[in-house]
């Protein structure tokens, strides 16, 4: 699993009820643009952190950077709920005592470009370790904007551009398929004697012999629609719920994942790309890694590199600006 990954997200608004994807520099046709409305959010919880209880997680936003129609900015990421020691892995000294109320922070960096005029806009978060914060961002955003906008709906979908396919399953050598399960099965957690408050996820890799690669023919067909992913996501009698699989094209190592009902979405692994560039993960290399990614997803959705790198200037009042969410609490 690497250990630094962007996630992709295509951006969408609609009216509620209604099919039609709207511009997103003017959504409700008297200028309301989402790229203000992704700003005021981050500002505010750059000033007052948000808590999800239901997933009982935290997050909040600073290092934020806006430049024409994209914005760059670290949300971390925290869970709370729950007790926890924290010790130097070599002396066995306990440093830290966790409580229920503290919360655990992972700053993760966030690539948002909304094009002018465009109906799609593309978000890359990044994974640390295979964890990201796709689900309480979502949700937390989406609960500002409902609240603002009771007319509209906003979409977070997983994006897998046809070009990527061609590329990375025709092209590509498959390196690993990974199965992954979100909780572990009861029996294999009491051979274990792993609590229920313990359990994490359960994955099964399958990798081919040295310097070979599997056959691509049942995955493509997965992965393209032909065939229920449900047919390889069973075995030995257990059940998973995602099946990921690694493909290597050229010297970078991409990672397409689909559970069943769901559009595959595309994991970029940038260890990989750290590797092949030999140079050291920084905030401006990760952000420029992600504008490319966008803009080969913009270009296989037919907005081209022009529209993607075309100048804007921020309104001055936007700086003063905030989306709040509705009942927030991080007191």
């Amino acid at each position: 699993m690497a250990k630094h990954a962007f996630a992709g997200y295509a951006i969408k608004v609609r009216r509620l009820r209604e099919k039609e994807e709207l511009p997103l520099d003017d959504f409700d046709g008297a200028r309301a643009d989402l790229l203000k409305e992704f700003y005021g959010f981050f500002l505010q919880l750059k000033e007052r952190p948000h808590d999800v209880k239901s997933q009982e997680a935290s997050i909040e936003a600073h290092a934020i950077d806006g430049k024409d129609r994209r914005l760059c900015v670290k949300l971390a990421l925290g869970s709370y709920g729950k007790q926890s020691r924290i010790r130097n892995r070599e002396t066995g000294e306990v440093l830290f005592q966790k409580e229920e109320e503290h919360v655990d922070l992972s700053d993760l960096r966030n690539y948002l470009i909304l094009p002018e005029a465009a109906d799609t806009g593309f978000l890359f978060t990044e994974r640390l370790h295979g964890q990201g914060l796709r689900s309480v961002l979502e949700s937390s955003f989406r609960k500002a904007f409902d609240a603002k906008y009771p007319g509209y709906t906003i979409e977070f979908n997983n994006v897998m551009s046809e070009a990527a396919y061609k590329t990375y399953l025709e092209q590509g050598e498959i390196k690993a398929i990974r199965l992954v399960r979100t909780s572990i099965p009861d029996d294999l957690a009491a051979v274990f004697e792993v609590e229920e408050e313990e359990m994490g996820t359960l994955e099964t890799i399958l990798r081919p012999r040295r310097n070979k690669s599997f056959r691509k023919n049942k995955i493509q067909d997965v992965l393209s629609g032909d065939r229920d992913v449900s047919s390889v996501l069973q075995w030995r009698d257990v059940q998973y719920s995602e099946v990921k699989v690694q493909v290597k094209v050229g010297g970078t190592m991409r990672t397409v994942s689909v559970s069943s009902g769901t559009t595959p979405a595309m994991l970029y692994d940038l260890d990989e790309e750290l590797n092949k560039d030999g140079v050291e993960l920084t905030d401006d290399w990760a952000y420029g890694k992600a504008a490319q990614y966008a803009e080969d997803l913009a270009l296989s959705m037919g907005i081209s590199a022009d529209v993607m790198r075309r100048n804007f200037d921020w309104p001055s009042d936007w700086d003063h600006y905030r989306l709040e969410v509705p009942g927030e609490s991080a007191d």
